[in-house]
């Protein structure tokens, strides 16, 4: 049997750690054969990716490469090894983070599809979707993230929820403003058909 790749995205905040670790202890509670994992990877070459962020001298292609590398890497060293050797693989974060960001961050739509044409594709991905009111409540005073501002996860809420439309995959939009009990029941309903 062949591993269900199962995905978990959305904007910062949206709860996709908290819901893919659900995840992983149900299968695990069942016997089930799970990895997780997560991207950025923490491996040299996201760790520079990372940097790259928080440094904000490079172009956006520049980033979107270096992501893009990380994202291949993940696929050649973890992922396809792992398909043979487990049940389900959840992972937090993949290639769809970048048909969000780097769009918002000046790269052409276009070429972030090409840069991403060998990904492997995942069996279901659920975009935890969260209002902007919701994502302030969750965001502690003093965060540096780059990315934590208003107007940048408004603009990323829209392009999570547009990948439904321009990518040709299973995609479900989950709800993310409910208890954590109630989404992780839903998202366990939608596996159960995988």
């Amino acid at each position: 049997m062949v591993a269900k790749l199962i995905v978990f995205e959305g904007v910062n905040r949206a709860g996709k750690t908290t819901q893919a670790k659900l995840l992983f202890d149900f299968f695990a509670a069942q016997k089930f054969n799970v990895l997780y994992v997560k991207e950025p990877q923490n491996k040299k070459i996201g760790a520079i990716a990372k940097q790259m962020i928080r440094k904000k001298n490079f172009s956006p292609e520049t980033v979107a490469l270096a992501f893009a590398a990380d994202t291949m890497q993940h696929i050649d060293e973890t992922i396809k090894p792992a398909l043979e050797k487990y049940d389900y693989i959840i992972a937090d974060r993949y290639y769809h983070s970048a048909y969000a960001y780097h769009p918002l961050m000046g790269c052409k739509p276009e070429w972030i599809h090409e840069l991403h044409r060998y990904v492997l594709k995942p069996d279901i991905t659920f975009i935890l979707d969260i209002q902007l009111s919701e994502y302030k409540k969750r965001t502690q005073k003093g965060e540096k993230d780059p990315f934590e501002n208003d107007e940048f996860q408004q603009k990323l809420r829209v392009a999570y929820i547009g990948l439904s439309k321009i990518l040709n995959e299973e995609i479900a939009i989950i709800a993310g403003g409910r208890s954590i009990k109630e989404i992780h029941s839903e998202i366990r309903k939608k596996v159960m058909y995988l």
